[in-house]
């Protein structure tokens, strides 16, 4: 791993002039870049699909990369983070109500134990009357 790339943090908190304001520490970034593409870099960086070393090479050869290519890669980095922030809202949808399921069968258990102590508590109560009533019925005898 390079010493740039320990010194650049991904936080994707940061704003693309801030990630544009630590690349340009250690790289030649074209005006093209900052005038028509200013969140190139935010997405370089903070794209998942590439490693420490990917990320130096394109940042070195942006410099002699024409428009036309710079827009595609762009469009690649887009693409890529878009997709997966849809796989990731599909995962949220997803788990969300597989969740709920889970805690169905929970919530129908408590159900269950609330009515069987129910009927115990009730249980307890007549078994409690028949006694006294098998007491009195004992007394007057």
């Amino acid at each position: 791993m390079s010493q740039v790339s320990q010194q650049i943090v991904i936080d994707k908190k940061k704003t693309a002039e801030q990630y544009l304001k630590e690349a340009e520490s250690f790289y030649i970034i074209p005006k093209i870049i900052r005038e028509k593409f200013p969140d190139l870099i935010k997405l370089i960086f903070e794209t998942e699909s590439m490693n420490t070393e990917e990320r130096e090479y394109w940042l070195q050869i942006m410099p002699i990369m024409s428009e036309e290519q710079i827009t595609k890669f762009m469009g690649i980095l887009i693409n890529e983070r878009d997709q997966l922030a849809k796989l990731d809202q599909e995962y949220a949808t997803e788990v969300a109500p597989s969740t709920q399921q889970a805690q169905a069968p929970e919530l129908k258990i408590k159900e269950k134990f609330a009515e069987i102590k129910e009927k115990e508590t009730l249980s307890k109560v007549a078994e409690k009357k028949e006694e006294e009533e098998l007491l009195k019925n004992l007394q007057t005898l």
